[in-house]
């Protein structure tokens, strides 16, 4: 009987209706890597797509990968993909992102090694030629530039493009299947509070398939926030309160701009607090060497409007407090 030692390192997917998840396991399994990996696709057990019969159709024969039916959100489909995954350096990617040259032996690497428990890379959008695909591609470029010279990771860190040791991840408790969204968040601060290490590796890049419209652009950005409200009710407001400053300076310009309809001087007040935040936003993408900081306040706007509904419908669905259990 030939005993089949487990890789080192499980690449963990989770994909619902979305046949790109083809070209991402077809770029992991062509990494170059001194160390051996599979692939765990998370797959869900309800499609509306034929993107499970793809999935057999091109790795049915590929023994590195594996493919699980899998029930409920993308924190608990990861869980069960993860759990059932035999390396003991777990990473994640999105099943619309695709590694560039380099990405798994650079992600996986420190976390190997014992430098660090967990790691992030960096992301850049496959498309950029839109206006929302550009100011979101830049937008997370320069977002991701705030880790490069932090000597520990901050647990705002994006779960896109990451990797984590499983002995910790477990002692953490996986992600929180409750969450909406920012289930990421919400593990790495629990990482954090474990004292565990994280590191940023610029060199470990992907490609995401960032919003090109702005109908889903404004639909991502309520979905966070909505996350970002059950964040408040699980670790309290001062863990968002970063994230709710934008939302909550639009909320005032308005609330300054609807009493102009009563006091007419106060619609010139909202008008130049408006003039205002614009500049404030240019000004912050300049300063984060942001090459669209003049789409700034073109698109800081709707993120606003788009978070406060998000917000909003956090506080009709999840109330004031987080259920017990």
């Amino acid at each position: 009987m030939t005993v089949v030692a487990p890789p080192d390192v499980s690449v963990v997917i989770v994909v619902k209706d979305d046949p790109r998840v083809l070209d991402c396991v077809e770029a992991v399994l062509a990494q170059s890597a001194p160390f051996s990996a599979e692939v765990v696709v998370a797959v869900d057990d309800d499609p509306t797509d034929d993107t499970p019969d793809l999935l057999a159709d091109a790795f049915g024969d590929e023994d590195r990968v594996r493919v699980l039916e899998t029930t409920g959100n993308v924190a608990e489909a990861w869980n069960a993909g993860a759990r059932a995954a035999r390396a003991d350096v777990i990473a994640r990617i999105d099943s619309d992102a695709v590694p560039l040259d380099g990405w798994l032996a650079a992600i996986a690497h420190p976390v190997l090694d014992g430098e660090v428990e967990w790691s992030a890379g960096s992301v850049e959008g496959v498309h950029t030629e839109g206006l929302v695909a550009r100011y979101f591609h830049h937008r997370t470029e320069a977002y991701c530039r705030r880790f490069e010279d932090e000597r520990n990771l901050r647990d705002e860190v994006p779960s896109w493009n990451v990797a984590y040791d499983r002995a910790t991840l477990e002692e953490a408790g996986w992600y929180d299947p409750w969450l909406r969204a920012s289930e990421d968040w919400d593990l790495h601060k629990r990482l954090a509070d474990l004292g565990a290490r994280g590191i940023y590796v610029p060199g470990a890049r992907i490609r995401h398939h960032h919003p090109e419209t702005m109908g889903t652009f404004a639909r991502k950005e309520a979905w966070y926030k909505t996350g970002q409200y059950q964040m408040m009710l699980k670790h309290g407001p001062a863990t968002v309160a970063e994230a709710l400053v934008l939302p909550a300076a639009y909320a005032g310009v308005l609330a300054v701009l609807a009493a102009g309809v009563l006091v007419p001087a106060m619609a010139g007040a909202g008008l130049g607090l408006l003039l205002l935040v614009a500049a404030w936003h240019a000004v912050g993408g300049l300063r984060e060497d942001d090459p669209a900081w003049y789409l700034r306040p073109l698109f800081r706007p709707i993120e606003a409007l788009a978070g406060l509904y998000g917000l909003a419908r956090g506080l009709l669905v999840y109330g004031f407090t987080r259920p017990s259990g």
